[in-house]
């Protein structure tokens, strides 16, 4: 019988033992964390603790754990946001057992609170903006700080006119004056030189005796000679051809052996021939003059000139100039 009533005795005694090992006011479920809030904040790592203070559920927090997470905001030196739970708690019927606590840390707090007031100059306008770390505020007014850097901006249509940093310890009251009443002076505008700039150079005359003028002006000249010597080549032709019927017939007109080329008019076909030949080479050159002006004429200065050689026996044309 006796180890069934040891173990009778232990299993009556557990529950105490447990409820003896849990920290006050641990959330139920929750004791594990609510302990390492408590160590955390014992081994004074305030943020820490806050951190783990957060992993408990909302719904799950009780007044022990909202007057906790106040006096650790307290460590941090954030007393605004420890002075507003403290004022809910201390109003909420489930803080009975601590609302004495709670009230004292609420009076502590507010007496070591900084504050800071806020005024206008008399002379200045009052349509000047005025903002306290980013948040606007209407002066006069008095606001409660937490500890630290502070600071103070008034503006005018946009334009910062006035800027004040401060800073606050426990329990300091301070007081700012803005005066709006002249406005800083504006920086002044740097003399900016714009360079002028230079002219347009100048276009570079033109050579008088080269006047501009597109490919096809320049090859009219030679297409024209050389038409006015292709109708001169065509007409030798048919002239030679008249004047070789005239030959026949006049050879075919003598009596005797043979026939006097000489005295039948053999010379005009002669004179006609080399007419002819001398102006289809001219035609030739001067159309193909033409061409090359026309295909090359923004190369530069281009000329040609075509002269016919007949006499003794020679019968050509002589092509000279630049192309």
């Amino acid at each position: 019988m006796r180890p069934l009533s040891c173990l009778l005795l232990c299993l009556a005694l557990a529950p105490s033992v447990a409820f003896a090992a849990a920290p006050k006011g641990a959330p139920p479920g929750y004791e594990a964390k609510y302990k390492e809030v408590l160590e955390a904040e014992k081994g004074e790592e305030y943020e820490k603790a806050l951190t783990l203070l957060d992993q408990i559920p909302e719904g799950k927090q009780n007044v022990y754990t909202r007057l906790k997470r106040a006096g650790l905001l307290v460590r941090l030196g954030k007393f605004v946001e420890a002075e507003v739970i403290l004022s809910v708690l201390v109003k909420d019927p489930a803080a009975d057992a601590l609302r004495a606590t709670a009230q004292g840390d609420l009076d502590d707090i507010r007496a070591r609170m900084p504050k800071l007031t806020v005024r206008m100059a008399t002379s200045s306008p009052q349509d000047a903006w005025v903002t306290l770390d980013g948040k606007p505020i209407g002066p006069p007014v008095t606001v409660p700080l937490n500890p630290g850097a502070h600071l103070v901006v008034a503006s005018r249509g946009g334009k910062e006119i006035f800027k004040q940093k401060i800073t606050l310890q426990d329990s300091q009251a301070l007081e700012v004056e803005i005066d709006t009443s002249v406005a800083p002076p504006a920086p002044p505008i740097a003399n900016v030189s714009v360079p002028t700039p230079a002219p347009a150079p100048a276009p570079a005359p033109k050579p008088v005796d080269d006047p501009p003028s597109s490919g096809a002006r320049r090859a009219v000249i030679p297409f024209v000679i050389g038409g006015v010597f292709t109708v001169v080549a065509v007409g030798s032709y048919f002239f030679m051809t008249s004047a070789q019927s005239s030959v026949e017939k006049n050879c075919a007109a003598q009596k005797g052996f043979g026939c006097d080329e000489s005295a039948a008019g053999a010379g005009a076909v002669t004179a006609w021939r080399t007419t002819g030949f001398v102006s289809a080479g001219v035609a030739l050159v001067a159309i193909g003059t033409g061409f090359i002006l026309w295909g090359t004429a923004d190369s530069g200065k281009k000329s040609a000139m075509a002269t016919p050689l007949v006499g003794n026996g020679t019968y050509g044309l002589a092509l000279q100039g630049r192309f």
